[in-house]
């Protein structure tokens, strides 16, 4: 039975792709890549245990109207993730705003 008749070649028979070295030398860097990246989230993730560990005493909060006392590493939590809330939002009006008119 030939292609024509309706024979499909086995898989062994089709042609293998080969890799070249670039393309080989891609997955490796993306490979590298990865470990790079699972490197900085553990020495991250070691960076905040240990913030949190020196940072656990509590402290004075003075506001305008009062005051309290806090732990440390809730003061730090909150602003960073005020921080990173308050720099979306700037960006976004930023974008919005010096973008090209439809």
């Amino acid at each position: 039975m030939t292609e024509a008749e309706g024979h499909k070649p086995a898989p062994e028979e089709e042609t293998r792709f080969e890799e070249t070295r670039f393309r080989r030398g891609l997955r490796y860097t993306h490979r590298g890549g990865l470990y790079a990246s699972l490197a900085v989230a553990i020495a991250a993730g070691v960076f905040l245990i240990l913030l949190i560990a020196r940072n656990a005493r509590r402290v004075p909060v003075d506001y305008v109207f009062g005051n309290s006392h806090a732990r440390l590493i809730w003061l730090i939590v909150v602003s960073a993730i005020t921080g990173w809330v308050l720099g979306l939002v700037t960006s976004y009006l930023i974008r919005r705003r010096t973008r090209a008119p439809r």
